[in-house]
């Protein structure tokens, strides 16, 4: 009978133990990343995710494609995104979104591309008397599956 405490004993030790390590682990699906080709902006409570441009070359029409959120429960926020000389002003409602793209539903935002797909350009992100993000923003093309689709979509819009 003393040897069933003890293996019990141990038993319950070691799986409090092992059971510990998750207490003070890091866990990583509570971490904001990007999870695609794309950069991240915060400015305030407007989260601009996964930005990146779609062309086929340096000069040509581009598709930015991403997403705008307003974290806000109670307030709408305006948000502008520039790239280059093209600007876009949007309305986003409290804890709504906005998707950047050419697919239906999307709302599209054409512009020039500063450079070959492969290289980097930048944006801007402002909302309204919050202030501004700036940062890289990748280019890329059709070679990659997932965007051949925009690239059909801007050959369509901007026919």
């Amino acid at each position: 009978m003393h040897s069933r405490a003890k293996v019990a004993a141990v038993a319950l030790g070691a799986m409090l133990l092992l059971s510990s390590c998750a207490f003070g682990a890091n866990i990583t699906t509570t971490t904001q990343y990007d999870p695609s080709d794309g950069t991240s902006a915060t400015v305030g409570d407007v989260r601009a995710q996964n930005l990146l441009l779609v062309t086929t070359a340096a000069g040509e029409p581009a598709a930015l494609v991403g997403y705008l959120y307003n974290d806000n429960e109670g307030a709408a926020a305006t948000v502008t995104v520039t790239i280059g000389d093209t600007a876009q002003t949007y309305a986003i409602s409290p804890m709504q979104g906005v998707q950047l793209g050419v697919d239906d539903g999307a709302e599209k935002f054409i512009t020039i591309a500063p450079a070959d797909p492969g290289l980097l350009g930048s944006y801007t992100v402002s909302v309204d008397t919050v202030g501004v993000a700036t940062g890289a923003l990748p280019i890329l093309d059709g070679t990659l599956p997932e965007y051949q689709q925009v690239l059909a979509g801007l050959v369509d819009t901007s026919q």
